[in-house]
């Protein structure tokens, strides 16, 4: 064993020793979010960041704060906390800490600011003021308003039906719902003070007032389970609206809600409709107020077809101008109808997910004349979105546009694939013209998953300036950045971003063409390369919300359980997939999702929420394990490399009753570690004792000669890979086993994977964990099938669905954009950059630093945002050595484990350990089967140099 080294603390030099600035509050958060308008959560949860004016300022942190919550601007700068005055509270909590002052009311507008002392009891200076307000919290809120939308369909457009042949179906012809307009005027006597406007339009809803649209916001609001709950949005109209006349707009689209073609119609709840509620506050104090009702006005709009699976027509010619303007002629409109409500109204709930938006413009790089009269427009990439168009066309003149994500071989036609779970029903844009010259237009309520268009129905040959893509998603910040040496590790990192957030659509989608499905099992085979890339919070944390809706549809497995529902569907939200309850392996979701979400952000809330469907969900998978705690429940390693479910069912190679089985087993480790955050001690004593049970049988089960001298293996590299993970090997086989899997990487498959999404999350990080690095590289840079060098060989700029060798298939089938085999980029983080969080300082309080790579690659730069602020493990190899910078946030503690087993071989600034102000700690650990040291770090950037001999 290694000397033990352990610089005691009276020779740690501690910044907060030295005469510092007062640290600076700043990004105040409610909730998770900046300032929101819409917080349905009576006690919210309050946030903020510190920042110290020198970069040089280590061992930085909170000791005390006070926060001042007002129901004024100027009652909060008179220091006059009325809501509440926390006082001085001795705490370094800075990330979601709970408001504990006056009960709050609907629409109530609540200024809050911080003020903090830091790790020397200095004291700082009060932080820009902030606000949240809440949104409507009683059912009587909406009172005097109902759900309304159009009564008679009168369509007359022969484009208002679409012809299909699909071999589940009888050929016939399909008709969508109408997409209705709304409109009321109003009349405001006085000067405005406030106004505000909620509106819950299903399946999606624009809301119009006096001629514009409010917002920018796309395909709002978000999707649910509509019979569980519906969203609302929330806009502040008070600078829109004024003295005198008012019209209010609202342009419907089926969505999500009123989708009555695709997928068996299966989830079609009705016709779109809206329900919205107008709060108006004048300045001598009084106020209105005004709600959808029979007295609304209703016609139907240019949008003559709308689905959001096969497309939309739009026909100019019956566009209604100035239709949301007091200038609007509505002699010939109808009166809306009162509908049936879609949900019980004390489940509308505030929409707090971001907003779908227009991301980015993509131009078109090749227009293609296939002949007759059919051009390609290539944009250059695959994306989810639309196609806005800038053309000339006749009145009447029909304009097509068909989407697809790749060409045929033949070069000339497009593969328009399926949509909807559907065979021939294709992604359609079509126009009409109004002759009018110039035209623009693009679609509202549907987008689609495409590279390709065909476009038809045009004259003259097209430009490439007619055709622009655009590129549309849930809006969800970006927190973290990888880069690094290699560019095609570059290149895979950017191809899942953009199948990531092509993937986004108030759910996490498992492809944005064919199913637009919000799939368990492959939401959380990506949940921490989301986590670590972007700021997921609120919108996963609405995706547990969908999965906890799916289980209160299951009555089923209520009496299976005895004490409540515990087991999603394979599918939220929604009524697809819904007649049986998902195997282990997708249902696991609901729990690692869980789990995830709190080590990121450190949210007890979201856990306690769904702590007991948590529990009944254990109590559910242990009442199917067979005599030999087995449990024989799994869809399987799914998309391993050449398996096809029906024709090649043989290359999974994983059984599914293995990979499920290590899937209770992570199921139990992460109920047990929930009860102890409770201090729940005798159910995780319980669950303890029970994945005990489980590791045993699996190894007895599962465990068997490995392929080389001296080895274990669980039969298949996924197995092996996932027991490894989860710690499910016998400490003393640990090295047996991990030979075991490095021979049927390297000899058995000639340096390949073998692996579905299961073992793909986890493969590079669990090889690297267990000192094989220059194994990892070569499998990521390889150019050979299988892997994702191939892929970015072949020319992918998303992750397809299968792992096919496309230089030996006919055709490209299945879904070309999938986020599902992009998990793996987790390692990126998790490994490259070595950023972990730890259970034990959950939201990045407390994380660990643990680069791999550091011999095979010449650098890497990565970061991650936090609720605590910027973590950067940015890292080179010198002639030196390993030069390695390193950031830790203002108030968290980073744990750095440094590739020497020599404290004289590692130097920070230039200094000895010894002499580094902010190092808090340093003893021997075992690193990657090799020594290393461990190293506690304070707040602050560092640069430390590890001698060349040692790495």
């Amino acid at each position: 064993m290694n000397r033990f080294f352990l610089i005691s603390a009276i020779f740690l030099v501690f910044a907060s020793l030295l005469s510092s600035a007062p640290l600076a509050v700043v990004d105040l958060k409610s909730e998770h979010l900046e300032n929101p308008i819409q917080l349905d959560v009576e006690r919210p949860q309050l946030s903020w960041k510190l920042v110290a004016e020198s970069n040089s300022d280590r061992g930085r942190g909170q000791s005390a704060y006070r926060v001042l919550v007002a129901s004024s601007k100027e009652l909060l700068q008179e220091e006059r906390g009325d809501l509440w005055d926390s006082g001085r509270v001795e705490s370094d909590d800075s990330v979601l800490i709970r408001y504990a002052g006056e009960a709050l009311v609907s629409r109530q507008a609540c200024y809050w600011k911080v003020r903090v002392w830091d790790e020397s009891g200095v004291e700082s200076d009060w932080s820009k003021h902030a606000r949240w307000t809440m949104a409507l919290l009683e059912v009587e809120d909406w009172e005097g308003s109902d759900w309304i939308g159009l009564g008679e369909d009168t369509r007359t457009s022969s484009l208002a039906e679409r012809e299909f042949v699909a071999p589940r179906d009888s050929p016939g012809m399909m008709r969508s719902y109408a997409s209705p307009l709304l409109r009321k005027e109003i009349v405001l006597s006085k000067p405005i003070a406030r106004a505000m406007a909620y509106v819950a339009g299903v399946g999606y809803s624009e809301f119009y007032l006096n001629g514009e649209k409010v917002g920018d916001a796309v395909l709002d609001p978000g999707q649910t389970n509509y019979e569980t709950h519906t969203l609302y949005v929330t806009h502040d109209i008070t600078d829109a609206l004024r003295k005198g006349r008012n019209a209010l707009g609202l342009w419907l689209g089926s969505g999500f809600f009123g989708q009555n073609v695709a997928w068996k119609h299966d989830f079609d709840y009705g016709q779109p409709r809206a329900r919205a509620k107008l709060f108006v506050e004048y300045e001598d104090g009084t106020s209105e107020v005004f709600g959808t009702d029979a007295s609304w006005k209703a016609t139907v709009s240019p949008i003559v077809f709308d689905n959001v699976y096969w497309g939309e027509t739009y026909d100019a010619r019956l566009e209604i101008p100035e239709w949301a303007s007091v200038a609007c002629d509505e002699s010939e409109w109808q009166d809306a109808v009162v509908l049936e409500e879609p949900c019980p109204t004390d489940r509308l709930r505030s929409q707090l997910i971001a907003p779908i938006r227009v991301q980015r413009e993509i131009e078109a790089v090749e227009v293609k004349d296939v002949g007759n009269g059919t051009y390609v427009v290539d944009f250059g990439e695959n994306l989810a979105g639309w196609v806005a168009i800038d053309v000339e066309l006749e009145a009447g003149e029909i304009l097509t546009l068909t989407a697809g994500e790749v060409m045929e071989p033949d070069g000339i036609t497009v593969n328009t694939g399926t949509s909807g779970g559907a065979p021939g029903r294709k992604q359609e844009m079509i126009y009409v013209g109004k002759g009018e010259g110039r035209e623009r237009w693009s679609p509202r309520f549907s987008y689609h998953g495409f590279q390709y268009v065909e476009v038809s129905g045009l004259r003259s040959p097209p430009k490439k300036s007619d055709f622009t893509a655009k590129l549309v998603h849930s809006e969800i910040e970006t927190t973290g950045s990888f880069s690094c040496s290699e560019e095609t590790l570059n290149r895979q990192y950017e191809i899942t971003q953009r199948t990531l957030e092509a993937n986004w659509h108030s759910i996490p989608e498992d492809c944005p063409a064919r199913e637009k499905c919000g799939w368990l099992g492959d939401a959380h085979a990506t949940s921490d390369i989301s986590f670590y890339g972007y700021d997921m919070t609120r919108f996963l944390g609405k995706y547990l919300r969908d999965i906890e809706d799916s289980l209160k549809t299951n009555a089923r497995y209520d009496q299976v359980v005895g004490h409540g529902p515990g087991i999603p569907t394979f599918v939220a939200p929604g009524k697809r997939v819904t007649d049986r309850p998902a195997e282990i392996d997708w249902a696991v979701a609901y729990v690692i999702l869980n789990w995830d979400l709190y080590l990121h952000t450190g949210d007890v809330d979201v856990f306690a929420r769904h702590y007991q469907n948590i529990k009944n969900f254990v109590a559910y998978f242990e009442s199917m394990r067979g005599p030999n705690e087995i449990l024989p429940s799994g869809l399987g390693d799914w998309c391993p490399p050449l398996w096809d479910r029906k024709h090649a069912p043989e290359y999974m190679l994983c059984h599914p009753h293995v990979s499920g089985t290590a899937f209770f087993y992570r199921t139990l480790q992460i109920a047990g570690d929930m009860a102890e955050v409770f201090g729940d001690k005798v159910y995780g004593d319980y669950c303890s004792k029970l994945a005990a049970d489980v590791k045993d049988a699996f190894n007895e089960a599962y465990l068997v000669e490995g392929g080389a001298e001296d080895s274990l293996f669980y039969g298949s590299q996924t197995a092996t890979v996932m027991a490894l993970k989860f710690g499910m090997v016998p400490e003393e086989r640990i090295d047996a086993v991990v030979r075991g899997l490095v021979h049927d990487i390297e000899v058995e498959h000639q340096g390949h994977y073998t692996v579905g999404i299961h073992g793909l999350r986890h493969i590079y990080t669990v090889l690297s964990d267990y000192g094989h690095e220059a194994l990892v590289a070569r499998m990521l840079v390889d150019r050979s099938f299988p892997g994702p060098g191939y892929l970015v060989d072949h020319g992918f700029s998303t992750w397809p669905e299968r792992q096919f060798n496309w230089d030996e298939e006919p055709r490209y089938r299945n879904s070309m954009n999938h986020p599902m085999q992009g998990g793996f980029a987790a390692f990126f983080y998790e490994g490259v950059g070595g950023i972990r969080p730890l259970y034990e300082g959950a939201g990045y309080k407390t994380f660990e630093l643990r680069p791999r790579l550091t011999r095979e690659l010449e650098w890497a730069r990565v970061s991650k945002e936090t609720p605590y602020g910027i973590i950067k493990s940015d890292w080179k190899r010198t002639r030196g050595g390993l030069a390695w910078e390193i950031e830790v946030p203002i108030n968290s503690t980073g744990v750095v484990y440094l590739p020497v087993a020599d404290l004289r071989k590692v130097t920070e600034s230039g200094m000895p350990l010894s002499q580094v102000d902010g190092v808090l700690s340093v003893e021997p650990a075992l690193d990657a089967r090799r020594d290393s040291l461990k190293v506690t770090l304070g707040s602050g950037r560092y640069s430390f140099l590890v001698g060349k001999e040692s790495i």
